[in-house]
């Protein structure tokens, strides 16, 4: 195999793998969002919720939430809004369809990736 085939190789097994992170990245995140969105379905059914809430690093605290259960949501650029649990279940699953396009993406780039590396490699042996 000349150089220029071992570099384009090379370059494309690298591209390949920094996709196949991300998508495990957008994977782990869409797991959380489902966690999430069960916690959610806990609080709304629960009369005086009670939750472990971060304060920092490695410090939690148990917590009340008001009788309105609202939350501050992050709506995008630095921008927090109030929401109660339907709400934010609802920017919940946005943000979940959005990863979910972004991970259809990436598994598409994958696999244009990996047909490409079997040509080079097919290319190789014949």
């Amino acid at each position: 195999m000349d150089q220029e085939k071992v570099e384009i190789l090379n370059q494309l097994n690298q591209h390949h793998e920094v996709l196949i992170e991300q998508l495990k990245i957008v994977e782990q995140q869409i797991s959380e969002i489902g966690t999430f969105d069960e916690e959610l379905n806990i609080i709304k059914s629960q009369k005086d919720a009670e939750i472990l809430a971060p304060l920092g690093k490695s410090v939690f605290a148990f917590m009340k939430l008001n009788s309105d259960k609202k939350f501050f949501v992050d709506v995008g650029a630095g921008y927090f809004v109030r929401k109660n649990v339907d709400e934010t279940k609802m920017v919940a699953k946005d943000q979940k369809q959005r990863l979910e396009m972004f991970k259809t993406q990436l598994s598409n780039e994958i696999q244009n990736i990996t047909s490409s590396l079997r040509e080079l490699i097919e290319t190789h042996n014949s």
